[in-house]
């Protein structure tokens, strides 16, 4: 159908340019390679080291100095790598938007850059195009969009006249025109990249150095008025005990724990990545010991991610031969139908000339073709839900209720069922119309898929519940479809322990973490919920593992203390991660925690060691000054 409308002119595109600003991702102002490296010095165990360089500068112990100033640059060129995230992920982000957009201006075609963009503008969108903007259609013909980054769904959507379209999804077949609404960071995508670009919370590593810190800190100080005092009242030059005290306090900082952290986070990075696990940041390797509720992505963690053929309810020749004759090749579970089918029978056992076609949609729930059989006759082929098929096949009741029956137990199963009917048509049939499909079908039989459980996963969930960590499955399914592979992993909900996404968008966080000691199971959630989940999660102290695989994911996970991915997942989300999954599987995790608790182990041992060490001339000086004793060690011994 022609358009009517001519879109915007010269002047009201000025205009809006100048009012909405240009159509791109948000992007906040980044400091300088220089501030952020500088910044990187802002730690109190820093200030110490500098203060203990300058001491033994000062004193003419230039190889303590060269180790001091070491250890300040090696902490310092980690944390700057470390804080050039937020950009990376922000340039993931962007490379899923298209440069150039196909408009109507002034009732002609033009093609425009995509910064150009303004609301109102008319953009035409045609198969495998990406949407440049968000708004709202205002023609569709046959057009599907696959909203995966945003929604996390495999399968297309079905769109019609009216129904809003977003920036980065990609049209999957058909066309159409939509009516630009909003662009650049009002976007939905554009609220993901602002949230990408907040940086991280401090790690409980970096918090609990920061702490220690300023106990080194304090402690130093008052050592050195400690000593001071001592020495002045017990009569000692003033000179020998100022150098003594300077010493004493630089011999009290342990100046290789930077170094010897850096180490050990080191070599437990590589031990993870040797157990397939790859860690993107240093400090992560640490915190990966301390994490006490791991939120689990169902699809793709726990189960493989990949549509099989389950069960098949009827003949089976039968039922493969019309998936090759009629199929949908848009949905994924078509294709996993397809390739089974042409397997069964073979593609060129099952060819037809195919006349027409209905479109399969959410609203009408079936896919149509009518189909050339041979000369004398044309055959109707229906394939979509079983309720609806039966609906239209001329069983008797209890035929029909029996079969209703079977579809109930293969659903509570957590599988997806097609029903598949036909009818043999006159050969001078060669118009499809709804009405022809909805009664006298002869029943074909059904096909059921299911999302196989990974190998291995079941053992690895009871080691994780087993060493104390809660576990919550997140997922977008129906509850039943999860308490189904959940019940198989032995981790059965009763009704109270699920929330809906509905029931969970009325709550506040401070509600929502009050429930969450009775909570295992998280359904029908959109993925901007997950970032709800783990703030509540924080707010009862927990130190947070989040599993995601798509943009949508990004911002739950780079609120989370430890961000997961699948090693398939999108650029965005890698980048927002902090241990990417190379096996894609859920033992990584298990074992990525273990190593994580034996790094978190050794730190707390080098920790002691360096204190211990760093405290024994302390102790002898300070005994001999109590006591009136000769000092036992030179300044020069001391260092």
């Amino acid at each position: 159908m022609p358009l009517k409308e001519k879109g915007l002119n010269f002047q009201e595109v000025a205009k809006r340019l100048k009012q909405f600003g240009p159509n791109l991702l948000p992007e906040k102002p980044l400091p300088s390679n220089f501030i952020i490296f500088l910044s990187q010095l802002r730690n109190p165990l820093v200030y110490v080291l500098l203060l203990a360089g300058v001491a033994t500068l000062l004193l003419g112990h230039i190889s303590d100095t060269v180790i001091i100033s070491l250890a300040v640059l090696i902490n310092t060129v980690l944390g700057f790598v470390q804080e050039r995230k937020a950009s990376r992920a922000l340039h993931a982000l962007k490379k899923l938007i298209e440069y150039k957009a196909q408009v109507i201006r002034d009732g002609k075609t033009k093609t425009v850059d995509v910064a150009n963009l303004v609301p109102g503008d008319l953009v035409i969108i045609s198969q495998g195009s990406k949407i440049p903007a968000d708004g709202k259609l205002i023609t569709a013909n046959n057009l599907s969009i696959s909203e995966a980054i945003l929604t996390g769904e495999s399968s297309p959507v079905s769109k019609k006249e009216e129904e809003a379209v977003f920036m980065g999804t990609t049209a999957t077949s058909g066309s159409g025109v939509m009516r630009v609404e909003t662009t650049g960071g009002a976007t939905e995508i554009g609220k993901i990249a602002i949230k990408v670009q907040e940086p991280d919370e401090e790690t409980p590593l970096k918090r609990q150095l920061g702490r220690l810190s300023k106990q080194l800190s304090v402690l130093v100080f008052v050592l050195i008025i400690f000593v001071f005092t001592i020495g002045i009242l017990t009569g000692k030059e003033f000179f020998e005990l100022a150098v003594t005290s300077i010493a004493l306090a630089v011999s009290a900082i342990p100046e290789g724990l930077l170094v010897g952290l850096t180490v050990v986070l080191a070599i437990g990075m590589q031990r993870i990545l040797s157990r397939n696990g790859l860690v993107r940041r240093l400090v992560s390797a640490e915190t990966l010991g301390g994490v006490t509720t791991i939120c689990i992505d169902k699809t793709g963690t726990l189960t493989k991610g990949v549509l099989e053929v389950a069960d098949i309810v009827g003949e089976e020749s039968e039922i493969a031969r019309q998936m090759v004759l009629a199929n949908d090749l848009d949905d994924p579970l078509l294709v996993t139908a397809y390739e089974w089918a042409t397997k069964a029978v073979g593609e060129n056992l099952a060819k037809e000339k195919r006349l027409e076609t209905i479109s399969f949609s959410p609203e009408k729930r079936f896919f149509a073709a009518l189909n050339n059989s041979n000369n004398s006759a044309n055959t109707i082929y229906v394939n979509g839900a079983p309720e609806y098929i039966l609906s239209w096949c001329s069983l008797d009741a209890k035929q029909k209720a029996q079969l209703l029956k079977k579809v109930d137990v293969l659903t509570q199963q957590g599988k997806r069922v097609i029903g598949l009917g036909r009818k043999p048509v006159p050969a001078n049939h060669s118009v499809l119309k709804e009405s022809d499909v909805k009664s006298g079908l002869d029943w074909v039989g059904m096909i059921a898929f299911w999302d196989p459980i990974r190998q291995g996963v079941k053992e690895s969930l009871e080691m994780t519940v087993s060493s104390g960590i809660k576990l919550l499955v997140i997922t977008g399914d129906y509850p039943q479809t999860a308490v189904s592979i959940m019940n198989e992993l032995g981790i059965k909900p009763a009704n109270k322990e699920v929330i809906m996404g509905s029931q969970l968008e009325k709550m506040s966080v401070e509600v929502l973490a009050r429930r969450l000691p009775e909570t295992k199971l998280f359904a029908r959630t959109s993925p901007a919920q997950k970032e709800k989940i783990v703030a509540a999660l924080k707010k009862r102290g927990e130190v947070v593992a989040m599993m995601g695989d798509g943009v949508n994911d990004a911002p739950a996970l780079n609120s989370a203390d430890i961000g997961i991915v699948v090693g398939d997942a999108t650029d965005v989300a890698r980048e927002s991660a902090d241990l990417v999954l190379l096996d894609s599987n859920f033992a990584t995790v298990v074992a990525a925690i273990e190593e994580g608790r034996g790094i978190f182990d050794n730190i707390r041992k080098i920790i002691l060691y360096l204190l211990s060490d760093s405290f024994e001339e302390i102790v002898a000086v300070v005994a001999a000054m109590l006591f009136v004793l000769p000092l036992p060690v030179s300044a020069a011994q001391i260092l």
